[in-house]
């Protein structure tokens, strides 16, 4: 790769890029412009650039940029439009009630294990419910990103199931994932709390999970 031309400063060089085409290495603003503000890659800055990506990285180096780690650029690229849920802070009286009971189901009938996987699962559509209206109205989740899915059993209707649960949750049908019947319900009370299924709602994402267990912790609830 040959230089051009050099006019005072590193900012301004014109040298020979990919393939031999005239390409102008990007100024320090031009890259934290396209990479901290408008989240572009390495390979797509190099594309436009015209410059290979160790060239970029080189460049970013001179001027101190930190290069995200792989994780990061991993959300990234899964979220090419930025967070898929924008959290609500002023609160009304009543989406205040809605958030706290919404903590509360979290923390006796959430999932913990994973830092991405946000889970309730309940078999009483009010419970369910509470927790989508939260994702909905207070997470601004979107809804596409939210996953239902229904675990029926043996002696259970699935269909006469996923109605109920389209009906309670007012949602569509094909949105509701069915897996496959386990065994049977059991006897009594127990058989008839799960006469449609037991649901889990679900939201994958690192981001929010992080934000929910931080307003856990806020209320000491670990």
């Amino acid at each position: 790769m040959k230089t051009l031309e050099l006019v005072g400063c590193l900012d301004i060089r014109i040298i020979f890029g990919n393939n031999g085409c005239v390409a102008r290495i990007p100024t320090e603003l031009e890259l934290r412009e396209m990479y901290l503000k408008k989240k572009m890659s390495l390979s797509e800055i190099a594309q436009i650039s015209n410059f290979k990506v160790h060239k970029i990285i080189y460049w970013m180096d001179r001027y101190g940029i930190r290069r995200r780690r792989q994780s990061e650029a991993n959300y990234i690229k899964a979220n090419p439009k930025g967070e898929p849920f924008k959290i609500k802070h002023r609160l009304t009286r009543d989406e205040t009630r809605l958030k706290y009971l919404a903590l509360g189901l979290y923390w006796g009938e959430g999932s913990k294990t994973t830092n991405h996987s946000t889970v309730v699962t309940n078999s009483d559509p009010m419970m369910i419910r509470i927790f989508y209206d939260y994702l909905i109205e207070l997470c601004g989740a979107e809804r596409d990103k939210i996953k239902f899915y229904l675990q029926t059993f043996k002696d259970n209707d699935a269909d006469a199931a996923r109605t109920h649960w389209m009906n309670e949750l007012k949602i569509n049908g094909p949105v509701i994932r069915i897996g496959k019947p386990i065994g049977s319900q059991g006897k009594g009370t127990y058989k008839k709390l799960n006469k449609y299924g037991v649901m889990q709602i679900a939201f994958f994402n690192t981001h929010f999970k992080t934000y929910l267990m931080n307003e856990l912790r806020k209320l000491g609830m670990k």
